[in-house]
């Protein structure tokens, strides 16, 4: 069952969404990482069956809501989950293996390829409800990604990994259509 709500600010300008809330979890309509303030592109319920797995809410420095500008644009980018049950560290890491996988463009370099099975390693404890894991892409730096507040690893460097992790939520081979389309439908 999806339901969102939506905080509006009331005045004499146009509304605006001022947050997002979906099966609980709060995802503020901006957000610091790394020094720079992102804004809240959308948010949206991960379902897998019958079951919500997760809440997902994606941040950028633009707020652009044009799926290729949010996959391409080499600027802070941030990724959060909020686990809504729990599921096995081998779980997660096949389903993200898998997603990162139907993502590479073909005729991708051997590197990028390495960096799909280092990132599935990473994913070696459960996620557990209510856990957050959260990943933050800093051109220059790459992406880090953290289990409630741990961090899992060294950064996943490059725009081509950022670019094929991002595509797992935005591109048209998504793994999760219907996510898609409620991020994108939040966007302003």
């Amino acid at each position: 069952m999806k339901r969102f709500v939506i905080l509006l600010l009331c005045s004499s300008v146009p509304a605006v969404a001022l947050a997002l809330t979906v099966e609980g979890k709060d995802f503020p309509a901006s957000k610091q990482v790394e020094g720079k303030s992102l804004k809240l592109v959308g948010a949206g319920l991960r379902e897998k069956g019958f079951f919500d797995v997760y809440a997902l809410g994606a941040y950028t420095q633009s707020g652009s809501c044009d799926p290729q500008k949010i996959i391409k644009d080499d600027e802070t980018k941030y990724l959060r989950i909020e686990m809504l049950r729990n599921v096995k560290a081998e779980s997660m890491a096949s389903s993200i293996g898998d997603a990162f996988d139907d993502a590479i463009p073909p005729g991708a370099d051997s590197n990028l390829k390495a960096q799909s099975a280092t990132f599935q390693g990473y994913f070696k404890d459960k996620a557990r409800k209510n856990q957050v894991i959260d990943f933050t892409y800093v051109p220059e730096v790459g992406v880090t990604i953290r289990q409630d507040g741990k961090v899992l690893g060294p950064p996943l460097t490059g725009k081509d990994f950022q670019e094929v992790f991002w595509s797992i939520y935005f591109s048209d081979k998504t793994c999760c259509k219907d996510l898609q389309e409620q991020i994108l439908a939040s966007c302003k």
